[in-house]
């Protein structure tokens, strides 16, 4: 468990528009029960760094019951991990996705 967590957001809204801004913050934490802090070899033991990961979301309502979505997650596209593996597809350090886009469309019926 990392020795701290932090997830904050704001939401600002003007007209049919929302703005969601959110970081998330992770201290270091052990990726085995030993708390081992130097990385062995093949990286499957060691500390897992401090990430910050910032991402971003506009809502546009069409209508009372259809809206449309997009957002930016890892806006920085941060490199980080959250974990180590000893088995598949490891052994090694686990990337987390970089900067990802996406686009939603939904609706209420």
């Amino acid at each position: 468990m990392p020795g701290h967590i932090f997830r904050g957001g704001i939401t600002a809204g003007y007209k049919s528009f929302l703005f969601t801004t959110q970081l998330s913050r992770a201290g270091e934490t052990f990726s085995v029960a030993n708390n081992t802090a130097s990385p062995t070899a093949n990286a499957q033991y060691g500390l897992i760094p401090v990430y910050t990961i910032i991402d971003l979301t506009a809502t546009y309502k069409f209508s009372k019951g259809i809206i449309k979505k997009a957002g930016i997650n890892n806006l920085t596209d941060e490199r980080y991990f959250t974990r180590r593996a000893g088995g598949y597809p490891g052994p090694g350090a686990m990337p987390a996705d970089g900067r990802t886009f996406y686009l939603s469309v939904g609706a209420k019926l």
